[in-house]
């Protein structure tokens, strides 16, 4: 019984960290679908705040509750688990959470092909999947990341999207490389790595929240576990003393 109870709890620490990625990586997919039809949209400022990828201020928010979820879930885990092994959870869970937004504006991206060519979703996806694949040598989702650090409107014309050789280019840099100059291709190098610096500030933002409340819940964990067995041991000893016969 006692070890069917201990496995229960388990399961209970397990379920409520993947519910919390469930969660947070739904609240991730509505900020990015709200952004992406009502904010990025807008005239002057809509391109600007997309650069910047103003959604994934969400990190603050989604992996707040995701730490917080899953440390106060370590309560139900045995109390000789250290913390490499608690820890391990959110570690594991982490990059879907921060993957989901990325997910929700791919999807969009893929609605806006069909849209535009008229054709359904399965095929405006494949079609979209060939052009990452010429563009980044990857397909799905593993192509589309890195493309979206170096371009903030990925095209939806079926005549770009089928062009056979690459079209993804930066003025800019095409430029700056016509110059035979050390300093032009230190901005080069800047401005082709801007999107990467941008989206590794999120994800030190991400994991910096998720630790900060990771700890906070398993501090509540550990306190309400140190109240429960306070509560419970004086009880024990004066039941224990009810049933002891009194000396005459």
């Amino acid at each position: 019984m006692a070890s069917q109870s201990k496995q229960s709890r388990i399961f209970l620490f397990f379920a409520i960290g993947f519910g919390t990625a469930l969660l947070a990586s739904l609240l991730k997919s509505a900020i990015a679908w709200i952004a992406d039809i009502y904010i990025y949209s807008l005239p002057w400022v809509g391109g600007f705040l997309r650069s910047i990828e103003l959604a994934e201020f969400s990190n603050l928010l989604a992996f707040a509750l995701l730490g917080a979820g899953i440390g106060s879930a370590t309560y139900f885990v045995p109390r000789r688990w250290n913390h490499k092994a608690k820890f391990a959870l959110l570690i594991f869970l982490s990059p879907f959470v921060f993957s989901a937004s990325y997910l929700t504006q791919q999807n969009l991206w893929v609605k806006k092909v069909a849209a535009r060519a008229d054709m359904p979703y399965q095929e405006a996806r494949e079609l979209t999947n060939q052009f990452l694949e010429r563009e980044t040598g990857n397909r799905g989702y593993f192509g589309y990341f890195p493309l979206s650090t170096r371009v903030v409107d990925l095209p939806v014309q079926p005549k770009v999207l089928n062009s056979e050789v690459a079209v993804i280019g930066d003025t800019l840099t095409e430029a700056l490389a016509s110059y035979d100059d050390l300093r032009a291709s230190a901005a080069i190098f800047l401005f082709k790595q801007v999107g990467w610096l941008i989206r590794f500030m999120y994800m030190f933002v991400a994991g910096l929240t998720a630790l900060t409340y990771y700890f906070k819940g398993c501090d509540w964990a550990e306190d309400t576990y140190q109240r429960a067995a306070g509560n419970t041991h004086p009880t024990a000893t004066s039941s224990t003393a009810a049933r002891k016969p009194r000396r005459p």
